[in-house]
């Protein structure tokens, strides 16, 4: 049994060996640089320069405002994704006729065919002056400022995000069985009941698989506040591109960098211990 153990787990290992050099190369590595440079000083003309000290994680409380945005807005885009998607896929999965459900799955991932700027873009005309507030004030709604604003970069994450969230949803929906929802009606239950004791459980998966998709992408974003929030509304994607191209402090930016991916992992872990925990209830819950 040994023996033939052996030439498998070769062939495991052989099988594996281009996708563990394109993950160490392409992922790992670039994380151990970032890592270095961290520890490092701002060369005089910019760049890095070699050394060690902790003086750029002591300079963090710099970027703070950052951080708190950051922070704060990706969750709140995330829900906000998730109202508008989960209505969007239910429908999608439970109530469309066949015949019409992938011309209408193709009108939800349209916006992905064209460029994220070039949408941004077209999101800085219809909230401007000459958008959306032009008409609010035909009607009587003088004075009313959408754009450089937070609800602004709120609008444009969910616009921009929601096709992620939709198809993780519409996929756990699509998978649901029927006859639970029949048999939930033959035994009286109210349609409400219904969705809250069967529809919504057997769909966390994908609400879950959404909320991780649009949260990860959020951390970090900087075009949609660049753009939206005018400079009002700082992430800390920004913060980067502030600190690795223009001012030229690689270090700074590398430290930025490595408490970004601490604190996303420490969310993310904290997230899927929450979804398991809860997943491990509704489960003992029905047995």
């Amino acid at each position: 049994m040994k023996e033939d153990s052996k030439p498998n787990g070769w062939l495991t290992a052989a099988l594996l060996a281009p996708t563990t050099m394109w993950f160490l190369f392409m992922l790992i590595l670039p994380l151990i640089v970032i890592l270095v440079f961290s520890f490092g000083e701002r060369a005089a003309a910019g760049g890095y320069a070699g050394g060690f000290t902790f003086e750029q994680y002591a300079n963090l409380p710099a970027r703070l405002k950052a951080f708190q945005n950051t922070m704060t807005f990706a969750p709140i885009g995330t829900l906000l994704c998730l109202i508008v998607a989960y209505p969007l896929a239910y429908y999608l999965a439970l109530r469309v006729d066949r015949r019409y459900k992938l011309t209408l799955l193709v009108l939800v991932i349209v916006p992905f065919w064209t460029s994220l700027l070039v949408r941004t873009y077209a999101w800085i005309f219809l909230l401007g002056g000459r958008g959306i507030p032009s008409l609010l004030e035909w009607i009587g709604f003088e004075g009313v400022r959408l754009i450089n604003t937070p609800g602004a970069v709120l609008i444009g994450i969910v616009y921009g995000y929601l096709p992620l969230m939709v198809f993780p949803i519409f996929v756990s929906l699509e998978k649901l069985d029927k006859n639970l929802l029949e048999a939930s009606d033959d035994l009286g239950g109210t349609p409400l009941k219904t969705f809250w004791q069967i529809t919504l459980p057997l769909s966390m998966p994908g609400i879950a698989t959404g909320c991780m998709l649009v949260f990860i992408l959020l951390m970090g974003e900087f075009l949609i506040p660049a753009f939206l929030g005018g400079g009002k509304v700082f992430f800390i994607g920004n913060a980067l591109v502030d600190l690795f191209l223009q001012s030229r402090n690689w270090p700074f930016g590398s430290a930025v960098s490595v408490t970004l991916v601490v604190i996303m992992l420490i969310t993310i872990s904290l997230y899927m211990r929450l979804t398991m925990r809860t997943k491990t209830s509704r489960d003992e819950s029905l047995m």
